[in-house]
């Protein structure tokens, strides 16, 4: 596969893919991992703050999404096979495992998402203000070598829609891209979106008052080998 040229968040994508009924999409989705044929996805807000959106839209079975409970910290599980569903105590998800798919929620956090397309491996990873002072990201790269032999410089990481300044006063988003580069990562992807700058498509928790819904990020490895 071809390899992508490293990407700051001013080289935000802008035009991002859509799934869903036509008159209201359910997902977003993110060009560097389309164009690699990785399944995923990023909800969109819905009247129904409080149903999931379809994952089949995705090609993906409910029954084998795989999350995290989301303490906040630095905790990173492998996933090994279809079950357990549930991880408790770990905010960031890794698998070689096709099929299987993983899930977190957000609602100004950032999802980041991790591919390794030769193994094959994937990651996702809930990395908000506390969750990237503790450098979840650089550990989930760290696991990718740990587990797979596979180097920064061949992941390709991708950073969805979250909380920026001026509505925020950190900007993680920016301290996730850094432990990306210092790790050595080179096809880095940040949308560069705000939710609490478009609450008609996102769930924002401090722009709404810690009254509002979670967007879902959701991947998987494909089934079979493209």
């Amino acid at each position: 596969m071809a390899r992508l040229a490293r990407q700051s968040p001013a080289a935000a994508e802008i035009d991002p893919g859509w799934i869903g009924a036509a008159d209201r999409p359910s997902w977003q989705c993110f060009p560097a991992l389309t164009a690699e044929g990785l399944p995923h996805g990023f909800s969109l807000r819905s009247r129904t703050a409080g149903r999931p959106p379809p994952v089949r839209d995705l090609g993906m079975d409910p029954d084998r999404l795989v999350e995290a409970e989301q303490t906040h910290g630095n905790g990173i599980a492998f996933v090994e096979t279809p079950e357990p569903l549930f991880y408790p105590d770990v905010d960031g998800l890794l698998t070689a495992c096709r099929g299987v798919a993983l899930k977190i929620r957000v609602a100004d956090c950032a999802a980041v998402y991790l591919f390794d397309p030769e193994i094959p491996a994937v990651g996702l990873v809930h990395s908000g203000r506390k969750g990237s002072e503790a450098q979840i990201v650089r550990k989930a790269i760290q696991g990718f070598r740990s587990r797979w032999g596979s180097p920064a410089e061949r992941l390709i990481l991708q950073v969805s829609p979250c909380i920026r300044p001026p509505h925020y006063e950190v900007d993680f988003a920016q301290q996730i891209r850094e432990q990306a580069l210092d790790a050595g990562v080179r096809a880095f992807f940040d949308c560069g979106i705000c939710t609490a700058c478009h609450l008609d498509r996102y769930f924002s928790f401090r722009a709404e008052k810690g009254v509002t819904g979670r967007i879902w990020a959701v991947t998987m490895l494909p089934t079979c080998r493209s």
